[in-house]
This record gives C-alpha cells, sequence and structure tokens, in this order.
C-alpha cells in the first residue's frame, strides 16, 4: 500500500522516463515489466506504489511553502525541517474583499486595505514532516514559493 496514493495513470505515463530508470534500478528490465504486469498484476501496482512514494517523498520534501485562500482569510507556511511558520490575513466578515480573486492578492502588494488582521503563529510538526505536508494539501493547501509568504512577513 501506498504511502500517499498512487499515481495516476496520466501521472505515470508523464514520467515515463522515470519510471523506466526506477524499474531499470530495481532489476527490471522492460521486456520483464511487460511480462510481470500481465503474469502478477499485484507485483506490478506494489511496484507503480513504491514509485509513487518515491515521487510525493522528493515532492515534499523538496516543499518549502503552502498556501491557502478562502474568501476572509489567506494563509502562506513555511515548511522548515522542524517547525511550520504561518503567516496570514484575516478580513472581518462585512469587508469587500474576495482572497480568492488574484486581483485582491496582487492589490495587498501595493495597499492593503484597513481592518485587516495579520495572524503569524508557529508550530512543531506533530507527526513526520512530508505526512503533515501532505495532509495539508489534502485539504485545501497548495504548493507555493514564497512570494505571498514574504510579502506578509514584510
Amino acid at each position: 500500500m501506498a504511502k500517499y496514493r498512487s499515481l495516476t495513470l496520466d501521472e505515470l505515463q508523464s514520467m515515463e522516463k522515470e519510471f523506466v530508470d526506477f524499474l531499470v534500478l530495481n532489476g527490471i528490465p522492460g521486456d520483464d515489466w511487460v511480462k510481470l504486469k500481465n503474469s502478477d498484476p499485484e507485483r506490478a501496482e506494489g511496484i507503480c506504489e513504491a514509485f509513487s512514494d518515491v515521487v510525493f517523498t522528493k515532492i515534499l520534501k523538496n516543499c518549502r511553502y503552502i498556501e491557502r485562500h478562502a474568501p476572509k482569510q489567506v494563509v502562506s507556511i513555511f515548511c522548515d525541517s522542524h517547525k511550520m511558520f504561518l503567516m496570514g490575513l484575516d478580513a472581518p466578515e462585512d469587508m469587500n474583499i474576495d482572497f480568492t480573486d488574484k486581483m485582491n492578492l496582487d492589490d495587498l502588494k501595493t495597499s492593503a486595505p484597513k481592518g485587516l488582521q495579520t495572524v503569524k503563529s508557529e508550530k512543531e510538526y506533530t507527526k513526520e514532516r512530508e505526512f503533515e505536508i501532505w495532509d495539508m494539501l489534502n485539504n485545501g493547501f497548495f504548493i507555493s514559493d514564497q512570494k505571498l509568504y514574504m510579502a506578509l512577513f514584510s
């Protein structure tokens, strides 16, 4: 069973070269892979799951920033090796702003409206760093660059 999830067929196809390299590194040449898929589909699925774990582990280990945008809140998190550092903005319900609208985020760089509340916090990981990030990605966050975090930080 995969630690995260199995790659979809489209994702696997887009990573065909990397998957072939993975198979070769694991002693499975192309002809053997074709035979294995037909003769032992469970084992073939297990190999695909192992490759999926390698791919997602690499992505998550390299992940440094994640974000989540809601209509009245925007959050950016720096994922350090031992802690997460959160920077965000909360808007009152009666404020005419929607952080899911890209234009509003661009406007914040030049002039933030009065009444926004800055949110800052930090927390240590409660489980393995990569699993914690994975859970957050499955709950509305997405991997980003440092731009929003740095804008909110300054």
